[in-house]
């Protein structure tokens, strides 16, 4: 009894561990989003992409368990899902979305996985509960897939490998 009431305990801690840790990534993102759109100027959008980098280091985890909605989904190939999650404004978790990326970081979601059952009852826009792991960069900290340093701040996607995705109402 006292064994489940610890499991319990270290649940639902864990859980707010993890809510405080998306408001604490948030704020981040917005910080450096707002800093971002002022600028014009390269150099500069360098520097923030560093002091974010700088902040981000702060997190002790690349662990995650966060609400958000569904931004896109989509088949990749006959064998895969790609799947985005949108965790806070304009800012995104989400696999490659090619398997010619994704050949080191195995982000896609495998169609005889468990996952991949649990995904077929989504949709763009749908609200859900995920978790997962942030891939680790040496450039941003959390590895960010957008193609230009001015994107990456204004309207980062972080590669994730999931591990479950629940349907929030």
């Amino acid at each position: 009894m006292i064994r489940l009431f610890a499991m319990i305990v270290l649940f639902c801690f864990s859980t707010v561990i993890f809510a405080i840790e998306k408001d604490k990534f948030c704020k981040i993102i917005k910080k450096y989003q707002d800093k971002a759109f002022e600028s014009s100027k390269p150099l500069k959008i360098q520097q923030l992409k560093r002091k974010r980098k700088k902040d981000f280091s702060s997190f002790k985890s690349k662990s995650f368990e966060w609400e958000g909605k569904i931004a896109a989904i989509d088949s990749v190939g006959s064998e895969y899902a790609y799947v985005s999650v949108r965790i806070c404004e304009n800012a995104y978790v989400k696999t490659w979305n090619n398997e010619f990326s994704d050949i080191t970081s195995k982000t896609l979601i495998h169609i005889d996985s468990k996952m991949f059952d649990q995904l077929i009852e989504f949709s763009e826009g749908d609200k859900v509960k995920c978790s997962g792991k942030l891939s680790s960069s040496k450039e941003d900290f959390f590895q960010e897939t957008s193609v230009t340093d001015k994107g990456s701040l204004l309207e980062p996607e972080f590669l994730a490998k999931f591990f479950s995705f629940e349907k929030v109402n």
